[in-house]
């Protein structure tokens, strides 16, 4: 989506000094050793009101890290709010020209639900609008943080370390984009899986409804025997419910124009199967390619090349859920199935729908945030679960590099060309390692055959969702 899809996302390291230390443990500190460099050192160290684990220590954190990355809108990311003013005009369409049925089509219906009211508060301002709209989505990074310090038994855990260097280091665009939505909702099933399976169910389909990828994790809340009832349960009740509303206010038309948008679409210039075209673009003196905003509102490349790229694009989607559909059957052979499988697999997926997808916008990095979130919170010792937290920080910091910082080489040609793809590629093959991360942790699980179904991990015991 042109606005919709323009790529947002990525914090300069200058930005990630003031936040907690990136290091998912906090290391040791040599006093001994440290002499008068360390003196000197210590001057550099975070207040330790911001450092602490105390309450008041994380919630001074989070304002903190959150204020940096909102204040990068003031010059070097002001171009990431273009959505925001799209979702005003269209909605003023419906209003004066359009009806609903053509109201922001490339999203399912049940959207609406979170704009509308919004824009109505607003007198349908867009300015007022565009600040109702910000505030939501940090009440949700809010919600999402306390959440995780909860589970966390009331601390800066691991989980929450992440998650306050996750959102800033993708940047300001994860405020004025609402896939931080499904984002939460997708961690928020994981946490309660193991304790409340039909909260689970529950949260998946309400993220299905506003962004129709979290429905490829159904099944994996499903693998555990005890759980399967409810959590169908949870996921069949919520979405009946949703999809009778949906149709009775748009009708089977609405309801399905956002797969007929997805099917319509190109080639997205960040897409992972786009990449050696775009290499190619950038190196190329007279490039035999085009790049511009397609009808479907987003960057896609055009030209030789590029129907074959599509194709492959869907023969690695086809293969990635074939992939899946493995994993998913040999965990299903076990005996019994771990919380922390099930876990694995659900980043799996979200992993392998980023990278095989013929379109790959920055906000949908935001969807490995929430369930990587949870499987800190549940196994933060793991050192596979903070490889992937690590990679996965880094991926995100590149985003932002890409969009918005150097966009304006990615879409136009120029001598930075060259540099700007190849931070965009060293993203993207990133992404393919977190991918196989996720995939060969749960392949190495669904290898033995005594994993018991434990409950979940002392440290999410406390607290569930309801």
């Amino acid at each position: 989506m042109a606005t919709t899809e323009l790529p947002p996302s990525a914090v300069e390291l200058q930005t990630l000094a003031p936040l907690p230390a990136p290091d998912l443990a906090p290391a040791p500190v040599d006093t001994a050793a440290a002499g008068a460099s360390g003196r000197s050192m210590s001057v550099l160290r975070l207040p330790f009101e911001l450092r602490g684990d105390s309450t008041r220590a994380v919630v001074l954190s989070w304002l903190a890290s959150r204020a940096i990355a909102l204040a990068l809108l003031v010059t070097p990311e002001s171009s990431v709010v273009g959505d925001v003013p799209y979702y005003a005009r269209s909605m003023r369409l419906m209003f004066h020209a359009t009806s609903i049925h053509q109201t922001l089509q490339e999203y399912p219906l049940p959207v609406l639900a979170i704009m509308l009211p919004q824009y109505l508060m607003a007198a349908m301002n867009p300015l007022g609008f565009a600040i109702l709209f910000v505030v939501s989505m940090l009440a949700v990074d809010a919600v999402f943080t306390f959440f995780l310090w909860r589970v966390g038994g009331r601390r800066r855990n691991e989980a929450v370390r992440f998650w306050l260097w996750f959102v800033p280091a993708i940047g300001p665009m994860a405020y004025f984009r609402f896939d931080l939505i499904p984002a939460m909702l997708a961690g928020a099933a994981v946490l309660a899986a193991a304790r409340r399976p039909a909260w689970s169910g529950a949260l998946t389909a309400i993220g299905a409804a506003l962004k129709l990828w979290p429905a490829l994790m159904l099944p994996s809340f499903l693998l555990r025997r005890l759980d399967r009832r409810p959590v169908l349960k949870g996921f069949f009740l919520t979405g009946a419910l949703i999809a009778v509303a949906a149709f009775a206010i748009g009708g089977w038309e609405r309801m399905l124009s956002p797969l007929h948008w997805q099917g319509g679409r190109g080639l997205q210039i960040e897409s992972v199967t786009a990449t050696p075209l775009m290499l190619a673009w950038a190196i190329h003196p007279r490039s035999p390619w085009d790049i511009r905003v397609s009808n479907y509102k987003a960057y896609e490349i055009f030209g030789p090349g590029v129907h074959t790229a599509v194709t492959i694009s869907t023969a690695l989607t086809a293969l990635g859920l074939g992939i899946l559909g493995w994993l998913w059957y040999r965990a299903r052979m076990l005996p019994s199935v771990s919380a922390e499988t099930v876990a694995w697999l659900f980043l799996a997926t979200a992993a392998m729908v980023t990278i095989t997808n013929k379109t790959l916008s920055p906000q949908y990095i935001l969807w490995l945030g929430g369930p990587l979130a949870a499987l800190l919170a549940r196994w933060p010792q793991d050192p596979e679960v903070r490889k992937a937290a690590r990679t996965l920080l880094i991926i995100c910091v590149l985003t932002q590099a890409v969009f918005p910082l150097t966009y304006n080489h990615i879409v136009r040609a120029d001598h930075l060309s060259i540099v700007a793809m190849l931070v965009l590629t060293l993203r993207n093959v990133l992404l393919i390692r977190l991918t196989w991360i996720a995939c060969s942790r749960v392949l190495h699980q669904t290898g033995q055959d005594d994993t018991p179904e434990e409950p979940a991990p002392r440290a999410a015991v406390a607290d569930r969702v309801g």
